[in-house]
């Protein structure tokens, strides 16, 4: 039984890590016509190889969410509503940037380009905020309370990041694209602080989670 709860975490985990990764790939081999300090993710869409990569990481993040989910309702995390409805929300952002592409400039705007950049807004507010309400829930649960103080950290890393780029929406000389992509890092991180959670839940953690739960403490300490 305790393998069966572990799994769904434990997916959860490699899946977001390779997105993660892809990202990262394509902000190195893209580089030269994407810029990493202005221009979006989503801009890799629009270049030769690129577009199959961008989706193939949206789409491990949409599983990583639903195993996460599974995940959590084997382990019973206590759930309010609120945090269920945000974390629809962030897959269903996640889901409108996949479908909808984005503008090709920003100087000409489209209908799909519009759709696009409302599902990143919902996308990328509504993880921080579900984490930040259910890190308040777990404070209280004893099972859960050691979670609460990194998935709370994440939380505020997510939404500062998360406002930063939103003002750079407005301020142009910020710098979007770095600031979107912390912000990504920042869901990362709280992604896997839930999965590791539910892992030790589980009574499972072991060497697929070390690594990155030592990745997530020191970057915990350091938003701190």
């Amino acid at each position: 039984m305790t393998t069966r709860i572990a799994l769904a975490p434990t997916l959860t985990l490699v899946m977001a890590a390779v997105a993660q990764a892809i990202i990262a790939g394509l902000t190195f081999g893209f580089a030269g016509d994407v810029s990493p300090w202005r221009d979006p993710v989503s801009d890799y869409a629009w270049h030769r190889g690129g577009r199959p990569l961008f989706t193939a990481a949206i789409l491990l993040l949409l599983a990583a969410a639903a195993a996460l989910a599974i995940a959590a309702r084997r382990a019973a995390l206590p759930v309010s509503p609120l945090v269920s409805t945000l974390f629809l929300l962030w897959a269903a952002g996640m889901a409108v940037v996949l479908v909808f592409r984005s503008n090709v400039s920003a100087a000409e705007p489209t209908v799909s380009g519009e759709i696009h950049r409302a599902g990143g807004a919902m996308l990328f507010a509504s993880l921080p905020l579900a984490a930040w309400t259910l890190s308040t829930r777990l404070r209280a649960e004893p099972r859960w309370s050691g979670a609460a103080p990194t998935l709370r950290r994440g939380a505020l890393a997510g939404v500062v990041t998360a406002a930063a780029f939103g003002t750079a929406q407005v301020v142009e000389w910020l710098p979007a694209g770095l600031l979107e992509r912390a912000a990504l890092l920042a869901e990362f991180l709280i992604v896997a602080t839930m999965a590791i959670a539910l892992r030790r839940a589980a009574g499972a953690v072991g060497p697929v989670e070390a690594p990155i739960e030592a990745a997530v403490a020191e970057s915990g300490r350091a938003v701190r």
